[in-house]
């Protein structure tokens, strides 16, 4: 995990939405920021939000598309700062219409935007971060780099563009070790839609719905946040990109999907087929179907007890030496089966609240913990626990995870967890566990299971 404390980190778009949000974790972790935005007004309310923090945050009025501003706001930060340590290339637009209707001008006002001005920042201030051999570049791309949606080609062109141009710039410049990560966005609700239109029944629901599969702009830009701290080389933030990602392996299947959507999305290619008025007629049940659905689905869930119990050891010097024992009991499952399920936010997908308690020998004995319960088996074959607890008036934090969740190896991956305690205050860990539960115990957990609303 990196320090960000002191780091310069300059944000592109950081007047509003992912940016701004992005610009606040980096604030709380204590990095001095510097902030651009076309948008002089959005730059001054971005400046007030943060300065509760207490870093120092330079703002500039910069269009990222102009060349010379961009090495103009690079000669102003190594007058402040001497440099940036964290490069985030966020500002981008959208745009909706078939190729075929867009415009040179359209085209060559995406390419500056979403292409050439995360380029010309990269040019800039690459060479600072050669010289002393650290650095970090974050590119934002889209989800629409795998899932190439006919009627968004333009936009769906310019991002595969810059996520190929910092995958590869990642491995050229690991030698100076500098890192690049690239952000593969799904949807996100914020104005990013505002300049798009809808004239097809399938944008019209897909506009309409929005705010019900898309993520919140801060939920990326904890995910920004993260991938900074963590070196990640690639951040995809829904599983839905892995999915689009992996169906471009089977041409056939891309092909029926990218058919499927031009009629879903096309007025033109409706029409063509003559199946406009099917398909406004079908755009209406669905909207009336979504409509009562969004409003009348009660919320369903489920619960379970779980306990597992084991080991565990403390660092040198954190605690009494040799093996102790860990246990721990809690209830968990989701309040809302619907929410639960929903794939398109990979931060909340299968995730569940828990409480219960944690007795951890020569520390703690039956402590009330509160926290949460992940399945990532799609995403890196885990289960996630995450809970607080407080001792003697210190917070700590504890992070397990059952590994290496494949059909081969259930009996042990699933009841084996690996866990690590953290003091929150000093950032230390101060124990290791390893806990399980046994396969005779099974039939008595799974007796636990309730369905709850």
């Amino acid at each position: 995990m990196k320090d960000l404390r002191n780091k310069v980190v300059l944000i592109t778009g950081a007047g509003g939405g992912i940016g701004l949000n992005t610009a606040g974790f980096f604030a709380e972790a204590k990095s001095r920021l510097v902030l651009t935005d076309i948008n002089e007004l959005a730059l001054e309310n971005a400046k007030q939000r943060l300065a509760k923090h207490g870093v120092d945050i330079l703002t500039r009025v910069v269009d990222v598309t102009d060349l010379k501003a961009v090495e103009k706001l690079r000669d102003d930060v190594a007058a402040k700062f001497g440099g940036v340590d964290i490069l985030i290339n966020n500002a981008g637009i959208g745009y909706n219409a078939e190729i075929a209707d867009t415009s040179l001008a359209k085209w060559q006002q995406l390419m500056n935007i979403n292409f050439w001005a995360p380029l010309y920042h990269i040019q800039a201030f690459l060479p600072m971060m050669k010289e002393k051999k650290s650095g970090h570049i974050v590119n934002v791309s889209s989800g629409q780099a795998y899932f190439r949606a006919p009627t968004w080609g333009a936009y769906s062109v310019t991002k595969l563009a810059i996520g190929a141009m910092s995958e590869i710039l990642n491995v050229e410049v690991a030698r100076d070790n500098i890192k690049v990560t690239t952000v593969y966005p799904f949807l996100v609700n914020t104005g990013f839609y505002d300049t798009a239109t809808a004239s097809s029944i399938g944008e019209k629901i897909f506009f309409m719905f929005l705010p019900l599969y898309s993520d919140k702009p801060e939920t990326v830009a904890r995910m920004i946040f993260d991938s900074v701290k963590e070196d990640k080389d690639v951040e995809m933030v829904s599983i839905l990109n892995q999915f689009f990602k992996y169906i471009r392996v089977a041409p056939p299947a891309a092909g029926v999907m990218d058919k499927i959507t031009h009629t879903f999305m096309s007025q033109q290619q409706q029409e063509s087929l003559g199946l406009g008025k099917v398909v406004d007629a079908v755009g209406g049940i669905l909207s009336s179907i979504f409509d009562t659905a969004r409003k009348g689905i009660p919320e369903k869930g489920f619960q379970i007890h779980e306990i597992m119990s084991g080991e565990h050891e403390f660092v040198d010097g954190a605690g009494p030496a040799g093996k102790h024992k860990f246990e721990f009991k809690a209830d968990w499952g989701p309040k809302n089966l619907v929410d639960f399920l929903n794939p398109s936010n990979d931060q909340k997908f299968l995730l569940s609240e828990l409480a219960g308690t944690v007795t951890i020998g020569g520390m703690c004995e039956n402590m009330p913990v509160s926290g949460t319960l992940q399945l990532r088996y799609i995403q890196d074959q885990k289960i996630r626990y995450t809970f607080d607890f407080t001792v003697d008036g210190e917070p700590y934090q504890y992070v397990g995870e059952k590994q290496q969740i494949y059909p081969w190896n259930l009996p042990y991956s699933h009841t084996t967890c690996f866990g690590e305690v953290k003091n929150m205050r000093t950032g230390k860990v101060i124990s290791k566990s390893v806990t399980h539960f046994d396969l005779n115990d099974l039939p008595e957990f799974l007796g636990t299971f309730k369905l709850t609303g």
